[in-house]
């Protein structure tokens, strides 16, 4: 007869590490708030190295002045905030522009609205309406690898599956 042998596993560890993952894991709103102030930071981050969550660049601006796209005012940048609830995290731009200049437009005409003509500063005078080429695109919004490995080590540390937590 086979030597026998007996293994004793005292599960409660694992049964108390698994009734603390279930209780953080039903609201993670908490989550949801830190992951959103990540990804806001991140985003206004983004639009001091003019580039887009992929990396790359901006379009330059057509007047080749060297400046940076969509930092003049810092408004687009400003009016970035997260919002937030029990199983989501949304990351909006409240600017009226923000999705023209996250998607770009396609060309437009320009018309006065309450004047009969359109002049600025150093243009070439009165005109009754403006041909406008279209924006490119410059996407400041979405999810870089960056910001990914971020929220994995938020959910890790909210969780507490970070190595030698639990």
């Amino acid at each position: 007869m086979a030597d026998a042998f007996l293994i004793v596993v005292d599960d409660a560890k694992a049964q108390a590490w698994f009734g603390r993952l279930l209780e953080r894991s039903h609201d993670l709103s908490g989550l949801m708030a830190d992951i959103g102030e990540t990804l806001t930071e991140s985003t206004q981050r983004r639009f001091a190295l003019g580039i887009a969550p992929d990396g790359t660049p901006w379009v330059p601006l057509a007047d080749g002045s060297g400046r940076t796209p969509l930092v003049d005012t810092g408004r687009m940048r400003n009016d970035i905030a997260p919002s937030h609830g029990p199983d989501w995290v949304e990351i909006s731009a409240g600017a009226r522009q923000a999705r023209w200049h996250q998607e770009g437009t396609g060309p437009y005409t320009i018309e006065p609205k309450n004047k009969k003509a359109l002049a600025w500063a150093g243009g070439p005078g009165p005109r009754k309406k403006v041909h406008h080429p279209g924006l490119p695109a410059r996407p400041f919004i979405g999810l870089s690898a960056e910001d990914e490995q971020a929220i994995e080590r938020l959910a890790e540390a909210w969780l507490d599956l970070a190595p030698g937590g639990g």
